[in-house]
């Protein structure tokens, strides 16, 4: 089954950098994120870029912003292209385009992650590293590193969950953009909060080891992960899908 996964998830990864974002979004908005996480951001933020744990969630929400804008397509783009059928209809198992399907949404999302990481570094070093070399300590690395797969890993697995049950690629996108939306509005709200409660949340969060949260968020995230991607399993059936 393996080689099946792996021709399934070298087509999409093909696909994906070469027809782009199936909401429209052009290669050169690609380059204007690169440009803002990669080089605008850490020239604001200075050294601490590559010494604050603070860039543990940039990285770890960046891959949700890549693979949302393209896993919607998944199935439904299929469907609505009328090439569902055809895919169904080859010599391949259920899990290999399954699994294929999620795997090259991870890896998209892991990839230009990556490249926006590499990206800050080099203008970290130009900018600020005056003869030094700059680099993420090891636990921020292999934070940055994880959150990256395990976010790119929960945003492939909702989008093709919800680009098998959406009729068109547009529900889907606007299922994705909500789910987005509720990962904010957490953060929106505090603002909101009077500020003794604010400054109450401040100082219980020193006392907390950011060590142990970090792991147990990473935890959660694998466990969720393993968890939509048996749904997903669980949900995709050829007959039904080829009805449809």
């Amino acid at each position: 089954m393996i080689p099946d996964i792996i021709t399934v998830t070298w087509k999409e990864l093909r696909e994906m950098f070469v027809q782009g974002d199936p909401r429209g979004r052009s290669k050169m908005s690609l380059v204007l994120l690169v440009i803002i996480f990669g080089i605008v951001l850490p020239l604001q933020n200075g050294r601490d870029w590559v010494s604050s744990p603070i860039s543990i969630m940039v990285w770890g929400w960046m891959p949700f912003l890549w693979v949302s804008g393209i896993v919607a397509d998944s199935f439904a783009g299929e469907r609505e292209r009328h090439t569902l059928e055809s895919l169904l209809s080859t010599r391949l198992s259920d899990h290999a385009i399954l699994i294929g399907k999620i795997l090259s949404a991870l890896l998209y999302g892991c990839i230009l992650t990556w490249v926006n990481l590499l990206v800050s570094l080099i203008t970290v070093n130009v900018a600020f590293g005056h003869g030094e070399i700059l680099l993420f300590s090891l636990p921020l690395s292999i934070g940055a590193i994880s959150f990256s797969i395990l976010v790119s890993g929960l945003a492939a697995s909702v989008g093709v969950l919800v680009s098998l049950r959406s009729g068109s690629v547009r529900q889907a996108q606007q299922l994705m953009s909500f789910g987005m939306l509720a990962l904010f509005i957490p953060l929106m709200l505090v603002q909101f909060l009077p500020l003794t409660v604010r400054q109450s949340l401040i100082r219980d969060a020193d006392k907390i080891n950011p060590t142990q949260v970090v792991l147990w968020i990473a935890v959660g995230l694998l466990i969720l992960d393993c968890i939509l991607t048996a749904i997903c399993m669980y949900l995709f059936q050829r007959s039904k899908l080829i009805l449809d």
